[in-house]
């Protein structure tokens, strides 16, 4: 049997084509070209990472020698910070433009010269307030002043929004914020910032050399990006726009959270308690059930007492659902926006808060990121039930 196959060839249009650039202390290096990187951007307290492979070309080394390897600084200086920006851009559309996904500093190399090759590791700059020691008091400021004044002196922009009044051990003498390493739990920058961020409701992040500290986004339309999922019925297969998705809830959350906080005015002799659920506040214990947290919250007022409840009540909350999987990479995406997911036929659907986003990218394995959503609004379970 003889068979005639005619093929015809017909270009395909390119729907993606995502493109990956370095910049070392703002400019393109020829001697080491990206060949791939894992970007780790979370909401957590913690700085952003960045680690990333690179090949070295022998051929393009300079004359003074690699860029990272700084020669020692004369007479005991602090070396030198090495900048870095990762910028990516989608090839396949018309006009695009680079966009800054990661800026920070080199804090490990790893040099392989057979390999010809290179493994950096980076933080962003919340890495100036992770290695900051903090020994310094201030005196009749309030955590807005305080947080500036941190990030000031780590050589930082502060963009810092913040509603709250003085702080200190204690209220009614001083007020007075004091972080010596001696004796207190803050023992960096970033440790009494972050302390005094989550007592406002408010997030501490990196963008690129600005410090921010504000009240956490609401979801708009210019910030939610949508999941698509689409269930036609059993004998269809699901359509979705990731892969391994997981939809996960914690039943012992969802039976009910009650916070407690106490606190104790040394000089006042004076025990304030304060408890959050579902229900709402108190300074009486919360009748409905539920798993109890207890917390303690030395030498403050009521009314900081009260904002601490209830922000620790809206953080055990955020965990009770939780959907993760991985999806084409989208080089806009990042913690702090929001994503839309309907048509699963359960309780998971609606507006969702992103998390944390892992990207990956590779010249032979393409760009794909692993997401995690939670809801962070707890009214939204509320109305479930």
């Amino acid at each position: 049997m003889s068979e005639t196959i005619s093929v015809t060839a017909k270009g395909h249009r390119i729907w993606r084509a995502p493109r990956a650039r370095l910049l070392v202390n703002g400019a393109e290096r020829a001697e080491t070209g990206l060949e791939e990187f894992t970007l780790t951007r979370t909401r957590y307290s913690r700085a952003d990472t960045l680690d990333m492979t690179l090949a070295l070309d022998r051929t393009k080394v300079p004359a003074n020698g690699l860029w990272f390897d700084l020669p020692a600084p004369a007479n005991g200086a602090a070396l030198a910070d090495i900048d870095i920006t990762l910028q990516m851009r989608d090839e396949a559309r018309t006009g695009a433009q680079w966009t800054t996904m990661f800026s920070g500093i080199v804090d490990h190399v790893e040099l392989s010269p057979a390999e010809t090759s290179v493994h950096i590791q980076c933080r962003d700059y919340m890495a100036k307030l992770l290695d900051m020691r903090v020994l310094d008091g201030w005196m009749n400021m309030t955590g807005a002043d305080v947080v500036k004044a941190m990030i000031t002196d780590a050589d930082l922009t502060p963009d810092v929004t913040m509603t709250d009044g003085m702080v200190g051990q204690f209220w009614q003498v001083e007020h007075k914020r004091k972080s010596a390493s001696s004796h207190s739990r803050f023992q960096t920058a970033f440790d009494l910032a972050s302390y005094l961020a989550n007592m406002t409701g408010c997030d501490l992040y990196a963008e690129g050399k600005t410090i921010v500290c504000a009240p956490y986004p609401t979801a708009t339309k210019a910030n939610t990006q949508t999941l698509d999922y689409s269930d036609t019925g059993p004998l269809n297969p699901i359509q979705m726009g990731a892969s391994g998705l997981r939809f996960t809830r914690d039943y012992q959350i969802a039976k009910g959270v009650v916070v407690h906080v106490t606190s104790w005015d040394s000089r006042q002799r004076n025990r304030v308690e304060y408890y959050w659920s579902v229900e709402g506040g108190s300074t009486k214990k919360a009748e409905s059930t539920g798993n109890l947290h207890s917390f303690t919250l030395p030498g403050a007022r009521l009314d900081l007492v009260q904002q601490y409840a209830q922000q620790k009540y809206n953080e055990i909350v955020a965990h009770e659902r939780v959907i993760s999987g991985q999806i084409p990479g989208r080089i806009t995406l990042a913690p702090r926006q929001f994503m839309q997911i309907t048509g699963t036929g359960t309780t998971w659907d609606g507006t969702l808060d992103v998390d944390a986003v892992n990207s990956r990218f590779s010249w032979s394995g393409g760009f794909s990121q692993q997401i995690t959503l939670r809801t962070r609004d707890v009214t939204k379970d509320e109305d479930n039930g």
